[in-house]
């Protein structure tokens, strides 16, 4: 009973944390998106980890690990797909686009899922601006 007990509890963990980063997964974002209470989202995508990931995926994987580990702190963070996270925070101006990541900023003024929106679309723009350069 109790193996069954603990089994439950580590597939109810891993249903919304990602295994990588431990952090919140896109299955909890939507599961809870209705009671996240945030004034402004980041959109964040790691600048080419395509690259990164040409010495090997295990070395990727320590990359996103450490990237992560500078901005995890600014506010509730959510692995959203393989290199892009959103960042839920009350504050503005919490990260950057760099030449670590490109980043997108929207003020929720209302429908969370239209700010994600907008700031992933930010993200976007701000990438091809970096990319530019």
């Amino acid at each position: 009973m109790f193996k069954i007990i603990k089994h439950w509890k580590e597939l109810k963990y891993l249903a919304y944390h990602d295994s990588l980063t431990g952090l919140l997964n896109r299955n909890w974002l939507y599961k809870n998106i209705d009671q996240i209470n945030t004034k402004y989202v980041y959109f964040i995508d790691i600048n080419d980890l395509h690259k990164v990931n040409e010495n090997g995926h295990t070395f990727g994987d320590e990359y996103i690990k450490e990237a992560i580990a500078t901005i995890k702190h600014k506010g509730t963070l959510v692995r959203y797909a393989g290199d892009e996270f959103i960042l839920f925070s009350d504050f503005e101006n919490e990260i950057y686009t760099n030449e670590y990541f490109s980043v997108g900023i929207s003020k929720v003024n209302g429908c969370l899922i239209k700010a994600i929106n907008f700031a992933d679309t930010e993200m976007l723009k701000s990438k091809l601006l970096w990319k530019s350069k």
